[in-house]
């Protein structure tokens, strides 16, 4: 009889822990599922997180490169300004030039003495140096009167002034 109780026992036991196992297996599987419940939460939370800081790092580079394209505008209109005031700074640099060359030719011409009615003879017979000279002084008037234009672009001015110095160059 010790033996059979002890068998009864034994199988007790074994049936116990059988039934034990499969409690566990069913705890494991469940155990897993709440894992894998788990990891998909947090991949859902990540996710959400990369999204979010995906779309910041977008808007920060928008914003960066709206920010360049604006010092780009700025810059470029500064250098237009610049260029305005480079180009104003050189017509009146060329206006005050063909202002003192006018002024020189008018003093130029102020200075020669008129003619006498009592050199009439004299202007009759003219040496060839002095023909000369007066052919240089009306040029220069007639390049004076040209420069005193308003409405002279400053190519047009550089080139009257250029001919001038030629002229007078290798006319003297």
């Amino acid at each position: 009889m010790k033996k059979f109780i002890v068998f009864c026992l034994a199988l007790f036991i074994v049936g116990v822990g059988m039934s034990q196992t499969i409690n566990t297996v069913n705890a494991t599987f469940s155990k897993d599922e709440e894992v894998k419940e788990r990891f998909a939460l947090k991949r859902e939370h990540l996710a959400e997180v990369v999204s979010r800081k995906i779309t910041h790092v977008e808007n920060s580079i928008k914003k960066k490169l709206e920010a360049k394209e604006t010092k780009r505008a700025q810059k470029k209109q500064q250098e237009e300004a610049k260029k305005v005031e480079e180009e104003q700074a050189a017509n009146q640099k060329a206006l005050k030039e063909t202002e003192k060359e006018s002024a020189a030719s008018q003093q130029a011409v102020e200075e020669t003495p008129p003619l006498s009615p009592e050199n009439t003879e004299g202007t009759e017979a003219v040496s060839g140096a002095s023909a000369n000279g007066q052919e240089i002084g009306r040029r220069n008037r007639e390049w004076g009167e040209q420069l005193s234009d308003p409405n002279l672009t400053p190519e047009e001015r550089q080139g009257i002034i250029q001919e001038k110095k030629n002229y007078n160059r290798y006319n003297h």
